[in-house]
């Protein structure tokens, strides 16, 4: 289907945020990009010295002019010092793997950039001496090289990270994330090499001045030594850094264990779980801290939407929103009740229910007897169920939004599965597959599932009524249901293996959910597993069909499935 001109997809937040996370993100971005063309021209080395120093001239005609030293040394500082603040702003330890590898990334950086920036730059600055790629690489080639390829390396790893979490936000950041990843690996190896090459040279070059005489050749590659003056700045610079950082840490560890001790507000989750917490923590961190799952793609930046709860209890015992989470809930209709978990923060107890959840495995091999690789034959009942032109839907909403609304859905369907016993064979785009079995053999199991399908109309019903102001129209439904042998086994490989099924009665299921479809019906059956369920069909429009790939079918039309709870045989 092709979108309509008239749709308008919310773009995403990546400039959303307080002014110290914008501040912070422009800066990482300037320093970014100074990383990336320096070492740009490291890689040039590949090509000659002739092109490597033509580059640099260019390069340091920006990065060294007056305007462009204040503008990289404004952006080192004021990363570093927002990079600080923090730090020592945080209530918790908790956070996600990312974000603590790339504070541990920065804060082993300055132990090398300092030295480096000493003998190049601030060397210039003092001296008038050249600090070009010959002087450079006299300095690094061969035994700089390990501490050169480090600090490079933590630099690119650490700005990567960075720019990943910010640009995962980006429409279409997925489709060219391979690309990027590609070139994220070969820029840093290209100018380690790009050196290494021009220091091989560098060899041969001194080589022949020594066996030639040629001082002119020798003074070309000559490595002046750092004056003291400079060199005696790397252990004071070094200790205010660190001692920065130090404090940064203490005074961030002391506000966690006042946090600690001066916990008096209960967050109450609607899963059951009570959590005290101290005045002054996000919601977000509030789970972190008790360990409960919370989604939050950003990071904690208010920049996407994953992360926010409805607020059920104590509403008014939280701040209003900022103006960055206004703008954020205001791109995704979000309708009263529902904050931000990163920016809202308690004054006093609130009950709260996260709108994403991460989702559990659910033990299909508890209802088959844990198949192995082999596989086993089992009469199972499938139960497909779709969304009815969801895809018109989506392209409405922001894509969080429509992660959210359809684990909604999954969660309204898949309760009434694991009810009656069955469970979730898998899921596709809006649809799942539902696969039902029973210890009493494959009528109870038809019984089962004709139950769920009528308690997930019920479901859906009552799921339209809870999210009407996120929705444009209503769900609906449409569900295929079949039963017959199936080989069920675990397929894949390593972490991957899952428990999958295989068979025809799949696909006639398929067939029958897109029959339904069609017909503008909720549910197509075929004949056989209603007489098997014992389902009374009198009155159901009943039709033979050439299914596709298969003989021809009795089937059932049921408009609504809520209506085949008074048809089933009662327990």
């Amino acid at each position: 289907m092709t979108p309509s001109p008239a749709v308008q997809v919310p773009p995403a937040g990546l400039w959303r945020g307080s002014w110290r996370q914008r501040a912070r993100l422009v800066s990482g971005l300037v320093l970014f990009a100074f990383a990336g063309t320096h070492f740009a021209n490291h890689a040039l080395g590949l090509v000659s010295l002739d092109v490597m120093r033509a580059a640099e001239g260019w390069r340091t005609a920006v990065t060294r002019s007056l305007p462009g030293t204040v503008v990289l040394a404004g952006a080192l500082l004021v990363h570093v010092a927002l990079a600080f603040e923090s730090l020592a702003s945080r209530r918790s330890l908790r956070m996600p793997v990312w974000q603590a590898a790339q504070i541990l990334l920065g804060l082993a950086i300055p132990f090398l950039l300092v030295p480096h920036i000493l003998g190049t730059r601030v060397t210039n600055l003092v001296t008038g001496h050249r600090t070009d790629y010959p002087h450079v690489i006299a300095h690094l080639w061969p035994d700089g090289m390990v501490r050169q390829t480090l600090l490079l390396g933590l630099v690119w790893a650490h700005g990567c990270l960075g720019l990943h979490q910010w640009l995962r936000l980006a429409a279409g950041y997925r489709r060219i994330v391979p690309l990027l990843a590609v070139a994220a690996l070969l820029l840093p190896l290209a100018a380690t090499l790009g050196i290494a090459v021009q220091g091989q040279f560098m060899d041969r070059d001194l080589a022949a001045a020594e066996r030639f005489g040629a001082p002119d050749l020798a003074r070309f590659w000559e490595a002046r030594p750092t004056p003291e003056a400079v060199s005696a700045l790397r252990a004071p610079v070094l200790a205010v850094i660190y001692a920065a950082a130090a404090g940064a840490l203490a005074l961030g560890g002391w506000r966690i264990a006042a946090a600690w001790r001066a916990r008096r507000i209960v967050v109450t989750y609607s899963t059951g779980q009570s959590v005290r917490a101290a005045e002054g923590q996000t919601l977000l961190d509030i789970s972190r801290s008790a360990r409960i799952p919370h989604v939050a793609v950003c990071g904690g930046r208010g920049r996407c939407s994953t992360c926010r709860v409805l607020v059920t209890q104590g509403g008014q015992n939280l701040d209003p929103p900022g103006p960055s989470e206004a703008a954020t809930l205001a791109a995704i209709a979000a309708p009263p009740g529902v904050r931000l978990a990163c920016q809202a923060r308690p004054r006093g107890d609130v009950a709260i229910t996260r709108i994403l959840r991460p989702r559990g495995r659910e033990a299909a091999a508890a209802q088959m007897g844990d198949p192995d690789l082999a596989g086993i034959e089992r009469e199972v009942a499938i139960l497909f169920v779709d969304v009815r032109g969801f895809t018109s839907l989506s392209e409405r909403k922001f894509a969080f939004d429509v992660v959210y609304i359809l684990n909604r859905f999954f969660e309204a369907a898949g309760r009434p599965v694991i009810a009656h016993g069955g469970w979730i064979g898998g899921y596709a785009g809006d649809g799942l597959l539902a696969l039902f079995t029973h210890p009493d053999g494959i009528d109870a199991a038809c019984r089962a599932a004709y139950a769920a399908a009528a308690d997930i109309d019920r479901a859906v019903d009552g799921l339209n009524r809870q999210i009407a102001a996120e929705l444009p129209v209503p769900l609906r439904v449409a569900m295929g249901l079949h039963a017959g042998p199936l080989v069920l086994g675990r397929l894949g490989f390593g972490e991957s293996l899952s428990v999958s099924v295989i068979g025809p009665a799949v696909n006639i299921a398929s067939r029958l959910e897109s029959l339904a479809k069609a017909a503008e019906v909720q549910l197509a059956a075929s004949a056989e597993t209603a007489r098997r369920a014992g389902l009374d069909a009198a009155g159901l429009r009943a039709e033979r069909v050439q299914i596709r790939g298969s003989s021809a079918l009795d089937i059932l039309y049921v408009e609504r499935a809520g209506a085949l709870a008074g048809r089933l045989p009662s327990a």
